[in-house]
């Protein structure tokens, strides 16, 4: 019986800040299992669960959204009344106990579904608005209360993410959706229950794993466990486990996917004893009307190193045979006019929860017209309504290390902390791209700085789905502010430089992005802005770019200790003119923490604080 499970504070705090109503069965945990007992709560599932027979469907939906080898591990609750809410706060064994037998029912049934020997239940009720919890732990004779660490959840050892192309070919008679729909029921079937045929390549398929846990390949012969595959993994990408990479532009901090890839046997295998049969031809004629689709699987799996081969067949089948339920499920729900959308699959890491989170979403689609299943899934994930998380833009950031266009991202990771005693630190929330002299084979040294700064700040707000426009060049920046009437014509294709406020024009002009200001008479007087940076960051989490009688930087984050005075500012440096390599621009200092001596002491500076956009999820 576990005593202890780890809920970090993030997942904690989103589960209790959800918006729940009624009482009852409200909803799932998902997280780690050792074994057949839950070690982790990583997100919570809303969905109102009323008949257990329909429980393995609702699980499917569930799982649908997170990595293979995440599980549903639990339960969510609300007490039904005020004496059950008491029994739960006073420790009443005898009260807790009917409260859930009342609400769960059998619990053989709870744990069969979940293939756990516990099951855990994280009851919830309101107190002077805001959710309380308490968590319990349910076998099949008793139900114990269990301590939540805060922790954060430690990150999976192995992180595989198998991408490939199925081809579907669809053929009715009929010309309506109903026949439409009904074919895509037969073929996801038929598709599913081939899953057990899969084998999956790794390292350019020069390594092969069966579903049975046989493995082929010369490096491999005697491999066993994922660790062995990690460890391969390691030497291919040029490292050394524990150590630091040998690549260029590695930062170690960075979790690199496992890329797979998929095949289907030609044909199943077939032991001495099994039946053979002659193979039947059917020809029907008629008329048809065909289409064909392709299915993008492009699914994450996490698991452990000390898995076994066999076990990884396993999490890859299942998380194979998941993901097509999910992408037929996209087919029939976007079928209009007999026209299929073909499935596009995103994956998203969120700072509310501490696992991934995958949606499946139709192409051609607008994101107005995604708008209600976004909030479908705000409601089901209990993230905030008033944040676009969810948005394309905002996906697959975290799986690699460059955008699209070979900017690097996030180039603050993997540094040492601030090295500020009994400081609290605050940092930018979400991805950005690193912008600096001389990129876009683009001439800018020694004036287009705060331009860089400002396409930092516009990467920002890209990569967190406030808009779909694309980072402006500097003569886009320099139009804008002349479309505002802020310069004459002649600026644009100039060498001229722009300021804090000029930054804020432009956001203004092409995002609908407003700024606050934080002015400064003397370098030394930005020892005093502490309270504010960190407000800034815990709540808007936006680069800021900070210029004035001297250069621009960007302040990616704050460390600041109120018992001292001390500061530190992490500064993303745009004068930097070399290559994207991670490894100089961090070390040399182009990204890194800097305290007030870093500043000119004698000059004013501005401050451009951009503010999240009021906008729908």
């Amino acid at each position: 019986m576990a005593t202890t499970v780890a809920i970090s504070a993030n997942v904690l705090k989103t589960i209790t800040e959800g918006q729940w109503s009624g009482t009852g069965l409200k909803g799932f945990l998902v997280g780690d299992v050792v074994g057949k007992l839950p070690r982790a709560v990583t997100a919570a599932w809303q969905s109102n669960l009323i008949d257990t027979n329909e429980l393995r469907e609702d699980v499917d939906q569930c799982l649908a959204h997170f990595p293979g080898g995440q599980q549903v591990v639990g339960v969510v609750v609300i007490p039904s009344n005020a004496k059950s809410i008491k029994s739960i706060q006073d420790k009443d064994q005898a009260g807790i106990d009917r409260e859930l037998e009342e609400v769960l029912g059998a619990f053989d049934i709870w744990l069969d579904q979940f293939g756990l020997t516990e099951v855990l239940c994280l009851c919830l009720w309101q107190e002077s608005e805001k959710f309380q919890s308490a968590l319990f732990a349910i076998s099949e004779d008793e139900i114990n209360n269990v301590e939540i660490t805060c922790d954060s959840k430690t990150k999976p050892n192995i992180r595989i993410r198998l991408k490939a192309d199925i081809p579907l070919t669809i053929s009715t008679e009929a010309n309506t959706e109903e026949q439409l729909k009904a074919v895509l029921d037969q073929e996801q079937v038929k598709l599913q229950n081939q899953s057990g045929n899969f084998v999956f390549g790794f390292f350019n398929n020069s390594v092969l794993l069966h579903q049975s846990g046989a493995i082929v390949g010369s490096a491999a012969e005697t491999w066993s466990s994922c660790k062995d595959v990690y460890k391969h993994f390691l030497e291919e990408e040029g490292s050394v486990a524990g150590g630091s990479s040998k690549k260029k532009g590695v930062s170690t901090s960075f979790q690199v996917p496992i890329a797979a890839s998929m095949f289907r046997l030609a044909t199943p295998d077939f032991s001495s004893t099994s039946s053979q049969y002659a193979p039947i031809i059917r020809h029907q004629t008629g008329t048809l009307k065909t289409t064909v689709v392709n299915l993008p699987l492009d699914v994450l799996v996490d698991v452990e190193e000390s898995m076994p081969l066999k076990g990884l067949s396993g999490a890859l089948a299942s998380a194979v045979f998941c993901q097509i339920g999910a992408q037929f499920e996209c087919l029939k729900v976007y079928t209009q006019k007999q026209e299929l959308h073909t499935p596009e699959v995103f994956h998203f890491q969120l700072p509310y929860l501490d696992t991934p989170v995958t949606v499946v979403y139709p192409f051609g689609t607008s994101e107005e017209e995604l708008e209600p299943e976004r909030q479908i899934l705000h409601r089901h994930l209990c993230l905030p309504t008033s944040l676009p998380v969810l948005r394309r833009g905002c996906a697959n950031h975290f799986l690699q290390r460059t955008a699209p266009a070979g900017y690097l991202l996030n180039t603050h990771v993997g540094l040492p902390d601030p090295p500020i005693k009994s400081a609290r630190t605050c940092l930018v929330q979400g991805f950005y791209s690193y912008h600096h002299y001389m990129q876009d084979r683009f001439n800018d040294d020694k004036w287009g700085c705060a331009y860089r700064s400002l396409q930092t700040i516009c990467s920002w707000f890209k990569y967190q789905g406030y808009t779909s426009r694309d980072v402006p060049t500097h003569r886009d920046i320099q139009q804008a502010l002349c479309d505002i009437g802020d310069k004459d014509p002649k600026f644009v294709g100039s060498r001229q430089w722009i300021g804090s406020f000029e930054v804020s024009f432009v956001l203004d002009h092409l995002l609908q992005v407003t700024s606050k200001f934080i002015n400064v008479a003397s370098g030394a007087e930005l020892s005093t802005v502490g309270q504010q940076l960190m407000d800034h960051f815990s709540t808007q989490g936006t680069p800021i770019m900070i210029g004035g009688g001297v250069l621009a930087h960007t302040i990616l984050g704050v460390s600041y200790s109120e018992l001292s005075g001390d500061i530190a500012f992490l500064i993303l440096d745009p004068h930097y003119t070399g290559g994207e390599d991670l490894r100089v621009i961090q070390e040399k200092g182009w990204c890194g923490w800097k305290d007030m001596n870093f500043w000119n002491q004698s000059a004013h500076y501005n401050l451009c604080l951009p503010q999240r956009p009021n906008t729908s999820v």
